[in-house]
Formats: C-alpha cells, sequence, structure tokens
C-alpha cells in the first residue's frame, strides 16, 4: 500500500517548525487525525486517539495506543493502554495527551479545540491557519496516495456502469460503488461523498428506482487514509443520450479543455471561472449554477476555490478539481464532468482519466 514517506514528514515537520518559529510558540501540540497522518504518517482508526507534540528546537514525540504498530515518522513514539479486555477506557483522548503535557511550557501551538484542565496556565496560540497554508502544497508522496484514490474511484466506476437501467435504485448503485472501491484500494475506505440520483443535480441515495432517460451525474470519491479523491461522471440510464443531451456532454468536455488551458502558476482562479461560466452559462438557455472546481487533499474543498467569491491565485503544488456541468429540466438533469489535476514546475498535470468516458459519451 502506498503511504507517506519518512523523507517528506520530517520535512513537513521541518516547515511547521519554521511557522512555529515565526509564530514564537515554543512547540506544536497535534491532535487532528489529519495532520497526525500529515505529519507522521499516523492513521488510527477515531476511536483510538492519538496525540504529538513537535518542539521548535526538540525531537517530535508522537503518543499512540501501545497496540498500534505501524510505521510513524517520530523521534519517539509512546504507548498508552485504550482499552482492557477490548473495553475502551472513559476519555481516551486525555490519555493520548498526558505523556506530552509535561514536555508543554510556555506558549503551545495548537490545531484544534484542547481542554483547558489538560493544559493550565499555558499560552494556546491557533497554528490551523498556518498548517493550512503548508498543506496548500502537496508533496510527491501526497500525490501518490491521492493517486490510489482516484485509480480505486475510476475502478468502482467502470464496476457500476452495467446498473444504470430503469428500476434499479440508487442505494444500490452506491453500495456497489463503494463494494468495488474499496476492493481496488485493497483496504476499508472513509465515507463517499455526494451525488447518486437519477434525475437530479445531484443528492445523497435513495431508495429511488432509476428511469429511463434521466441522468445521473455521479460525483463521488474516495476517502483513502484521510486524503480524498473526487470525480464525476454522468450516466443516461438505459444508456441512450438524446441529441440535447449530447450536445451538453459535447459543450461540458470543450469547457474542461478550455479550462485547463486557461491555469498556470499566478493566474486568478476567479478569472479563469468567469471565462468558462461565460462559455457555458446560457448556452442552449442551460445553466452553469455551481463552482468550477476546489483544492482538495486532507480536507474534500481546500484552497485553491475557482469559484467568483474568492480570488485566489493558482500556485505551484496545488491540488485540486475541475467540474464544469450544464443543467436544464429538458435535459433530465444535467451533465457534469469532474477531473482531478495537480500543478507541477512543468505545468497542469491531469491525475485522472476521462478520455475513454468521454469517447463512449461523444462518439455514442
Amino acid at each position: 500500500m502506498v503511504s507517506l514517506t519518512r523523507e517528506h514528514c520530517l520535512d513537513r515537520q521541518a516547515s511547521q517548525r519554521a511557522a512555529m518559529a515565526e509564530a514564537g510558540v515554543a512547540a506544536l501540540l497535534v491532535g487532528d487525525r489529519r495532520n497526525l497522518m500529515y505529519l507522521f504518517n499516523h492513521f488510527g482508526r477515531e476511536i483510538h486517539p492519538a496525540a504529538a507534540l513537535i518542539p521548535v528546537d526538540g525531537p517530535s514525540v508522537l503518543s499512540r495506543r501501545a497496540e498500534d504498530g505501524s510505521p510513524v515518522f517520530a523521534d519517539r513514539v509512546e504507548g498508552y493502554e485504550s482499552a482492557r479486555l477490548g473495553t475502551l477506557k472513559p476519555e481516551v483522548a486525555d490519555l493520548a495527551f498526558a505523556p506530552l503535557l509535561p514536555l508543554a511550557r510556555g506558549r503551545i501551538g495548537v490545531d484544534g479545540p484542547v481542554p483547558a484542565w489538560l493544559l493550565p496556565g499555558v499560552e494556546l496560540v491557533d497554528m490551523r491557519p498556518a498548517i493550512a497554508r503548508e498543506q496548500r502544497r502537496k508533496r510527491a508522496d501526497e500525490i501518490a496516495l491521492i493517486r490510489v484514490a482516484i485509480g480505486a474511484s475510476e475502478t468502482a466506476y467502470a464496476a457500476v456502469e452495467k446498473l444504470f437501467v430503469p428500476g434499479v435504485p440508487e442505494i444500490e448503485l452506491f453500495a456497489a460503488f463503494q463494494a468495488a472501491a474499496v476492493v481496488a484500494a485493497g483496504e476499508a475506505i472513509g465515507e463517499l461523498g455526494n451525488d447518486y440520483r437519477g434525475g437530479a443535480p445531484g443528492g445523497l441515495p435513495r431508495r429511488e428506482a432509476l428511469k429511463a432517460g434521466e441522468l445521473v451525474p455521479l460525483d463521488t470519491g474516495v476517502k483513502l487514509r484521510l486524503y480524498y479523491s473526487d470525480l464525476c461522471r454522468t450516466y443516461a440510464v438505459g444508456g441512450s443520450w438524446d441529441q440535447r443531451q449530447r450536445q451538453a456532454a459535447k459543450r461540458v468536455a470543450e469547457a474542461l479543455r478550455l479550462a485547463e488551458s486557461l491555469i498556470r502558476p499566478g493566474v486568478s482562479c476567479k478569472s479563469v471561472y468567469d471565462e468558462v461560466h461565460a462559455f457555458l452559462d446560457g448556452f442552449n438557455g442551460w445553466r452553469f449554477p455551481h463552482h468550477l472546481g476546489h483544492g482538495f487533499g486532507l480536507r474534500p474543498i481546500e484552497t485553491p476555490r475557482i469559484n467568483p467569491h474568492w480570488d485566489d491565485v493558482f500556485e505551484i503544488g496545488d491540488t485540486f478539481t475541475l467540474e464544469p456541468g450544464l443543467y436544464a429540466e429538458e435535459l433530465r438533469a444535467g451533465v457534469r464532468l469532474e477531473n482531478d489535476y495537480t500543478l507541477t514546475e512543468s505545468g497542469l498535470l491531469r491525475l485522472s482519466d476521462s478520455t475513454g468516458y468521454l469517447k463512449g459519451v461523444l462518439e455514442g
């Protein structure tokens, strides 16, 4: 299984030490599961909390349940007893923090809420903005893990294509996608978003049966070791696209290529949105009513936001989606196509592959 690497975890820890020095804090107390993965390669179940301390100028310490044995990249690992005969102890999160507290003195950075009784007399500094800024720039090990998640999603899309027939309940579509993704990933995955509804732009799956001629924008992604992927492919129930639906699909595919051609480091995300929106919205009277894309990684939506309500700028290291769409009642929902990308020093790199899907849709 692809995972994060020692080299990049230590580099990320070093970056946090630089941010801590700038903020004037003595150490960073880490309790967020996502940040424990990002900084130490620690991936554990939510019911088994862990915590870590990164001093600005000393060895890092990771505290986790004693039974955990997966490789982590901390200078010292402390184990605590989380259960007896399988019964979890109360307040296990406090047990995870306990070995770190004697080391936390003075001005301490935190990555989220910390119970006040754990650190009496200590000045707490919110380091979440600094962590989020650093997490925007994805390293090679993160991209490798995201690629595995994307690959599991693409395998699951292929597995469910045969289910887009009248009478199949939406919830069965969801279940089949999840089962195929788990097998492809080779381990348990996180929650699947987002959209599984026939004849609607989106929504969680229901017991409703798919109907002939509906379009289903299947927008979902695999969450693997807390890292997300996010794709969308639109399917016609019964397999036949009418002329208007196919015309919409062609326009959306052209919009995706237009967006790809505009993106470079330093380009305004809002300007890309505006140009693609002008190309799509109103075409044949159809609408493009949502964002064009967004960053993703340890969270389903991160910076950059390709959205007119923000004016982020594309940067090297960004990992993001592009998801143009067209919607109208006469289309029996609409068409959305979403791929995943990262912006490198060599240019825009597509991480997902919609070539075969588009060939089938546009050529029939």
